[in-house]
Formats: structure tokens, C-alpha cells, sequence
């Protein structure tokens, strides 16, 4: 009996150690697969959006952009509809909020011209505004105060801003850039100041080509001056022939020469009253003496 007991016991912990095993073994399965699930979870932003809404309802702007801080803080994969919708809201608050009309109308070219949302009355409201403004600027002929950034999506107000810009540009003496900013613009453009737009263009392509032809020539002095002094700093060197260095560095001719004709040939020395003394044989140089 005592025997038996004995033989039983190591089974029954054998048969403990492999059940403890195999729990073990499927509890580390189950939370490997749950961090797959997390890793592969899309979240919502919808509770974000929500509150980005009430905040542009209560005109709470500066609360939108916490929001948008705590978003990006988030390691999860977030739905790209929501995001979407979010990034929307952010420029609406933004639109409405800054004063800047380069910031406004980025933010304004940030949502689709059809926007139809919650906010659409405002945002139609805000679009209106920045257009008034852009035509009282060209009304005035004033080029400089505001600079415009709305997108292609968005004509008119698109091809009006880079007629501004084109004139900025021309009034800072820029005609490379005025002259790419109005080409922008189609030789068929029919809508508000196209006739102004048209007169700009000839007056711009004629200002540019003047430039870049002077800028050609100057480029060109600039090349024969740097071309010039690189020769005047070209010392003689070991190997050169007689037309090199006369043609390719700063000594040039030399004031007199010394010539010896052996039965190896015919050696010269010949003589720079400023620099010193260049040694030939058969016409190469051999030596320099400064």
C-alpha cells in the first residue's frame, strides 16, 4: 500500500506542473492577442468633435486648439473620417478667430468650397468678407498691406490674389517672381479686373525680360571678372609650355630672356622684373625661381 501511494504522488505532480503549463501558455496567448487588437483599434474622435462644435458655438476658438494638442498626444490609429471632420472644425475656428488675412484665408482654402457643415453660414459669411477686402485692395491699388493665400480650389478670389501678389512683387522690383505669379493666371481670364490683369501682364512680361536680360550681362562681367582674377592669381607651374604661361597665368610675357642652346638642347631663362624666374628645356618648365 505504502508503495502504491509513493508511485501515485510524483503522478499527480506531474499532472499539476503540466495543467499549471498549459494555463499559463494560454493566458499569454490571450494577452498577446489583446495587444494586436489595441495595436490594430481605429478610435473615434467623435467626443472631440462634439466638443470642438460647442466650442466654435460659443466662439471658445482657443479651446479648439487644445483639442487639437490633445489629439496628436493620442498613440492610437485614429479614424481618418473623424479626422477629417476634426481638421475641418480646427480651420472654421481659426478662420473665425485670426485676424490676419494670410492666416484666414489659409485656413478658409483648408475646407472644401462646398462646405456645408454646421458652420456653413459663418464660414460663407467669412469667405464674403475676405473677398470684399481683396477687391477693395485692388480698387486702391493696394498691393502691399495684405497677402492673400487661398488656394486654386477657390477662383475667383485665387487668380485676384495672385494678380495682388504679382503686383507686391513687382513694387519690391521682384519681376522674376511678379512675372510667374501673373503667367498663373489664363490669357482667357474673363472675370472682375480682367482687363487690369491683362495690362499688368504685358507690363510685367516687358519689365521681366528687360531684368533677366540685364541680369545676363551682369552675370557675364561677373564671369569675365572672376575668370580675370583667377589668371591674375595662376602662378607658373612645373610641366607648363611657353603659350601656357603666357596665356594662363598672371605673369604673362616676360620682360627679357635668356637663351642657351646645349648639346641637350635649348634651355631659357626667362626673366619677370616683379615675380622672378622661369626655367625651360625644350620648351617645358623645369624650374621656378620667385
Amino acid at each position: 500500500m505504502r508503495k502504491k501511494i509513493l508511485y501515485i504522488f510524483p503522478m499527480v505532480m506531474i499532472s499539476s506542473s503540466l495543467l499549471i503549463s498549459c494555463s499559463n501558455s494560454t493566458g499569454t496567448e490571450q494577452v498577446g492577442s489583446t495587444k494586436e487588437e489595441q495595436k490594430d483599434k481605429v478610435i473615434s474622435l467623435q467626443k472631440e468633435i462634439n466638443q470642438a462644435q460647442k466650442y466654435i458655438s460659443n466662439k471658445e476658438y482657443f479651446k479648439v486648439e487644445g483639442l487639437k494638442s490633445q489629439i496628436y498626444e493620442k498613440d492610437e490609429k485614429i479614424d481618418s473620417k473623424d479626422e477629417r471632420k476634426f481638421e475641418e472644425l480646427y480651420s472654421i475656428s481659426k478662420l473665425l478667430s485670426e485676424d490676419e488675412i494670410f492666416s484666414k484665408t489659409s485656413n478658409l482654402s483648408n475646407l472644401p468650397t462646398d462646405y456645408d457643415g454646421e458652420f456653413s453660414k459663418e464660414v460663407k459669411e467669412s469667405r464674403e468678407q475676405l473677398n470684399q477686402s481683396l477687391i477693395k485692395d485692388i480698387q486702391n491699388k493696394d498691393f502691399v498691406t495684405n497677402d492673400y493665400n487661398y488656394t486654386k480650389e477657390y477662383q475667383p478670389e485665387y487668380y485676384l490674389s495672385l494678380y495682388v501678389s504679382a503686383m507686391s512683387n513687382f513694387e519690391d522690383e521682384d519681376y522674376k517672381h511678379a512675372y510667374n505669379n501673373i503667367e498663373k493666371i489664363p490669357n482667357n481670364y474673363n472675370g472682375q479686373f480682367a482687363e487690369e490683369i491683362s495690362l499688368a501682364r504685358k507690363k510685367l512680361k516687358d519689365r521681366y525680360e528687360i531684368d533677366k536680360e540685364e541680369t545676363e550681362k551682369s552675370n557675364e562681367i561677373l564671369a569675365d571678372a572672376q575668370k580675370q582674377y583667377n589668371l591674375q592669381h595662376t602662378k607658373p607651374q612645373i610641366g607648363m609650355t611657353q603659350e601656357e604661361v603666357i596665356n594662363k597665368t598672371g605673369w604673362g610675357k616676360p620682360d627679357d630672356i635668356n637663351r642657351t642652346t646645349t648639346k641637350y638642347g635649348v634651355e631659357e631663362q626667362w626673366i619677370y622684373n616683379i615675380y622672378g624666374y622661369v626655367y625651360f628645356e625644350d620648351g617645358k618648365v623645369t624650374a621656378i625661381q620667385e
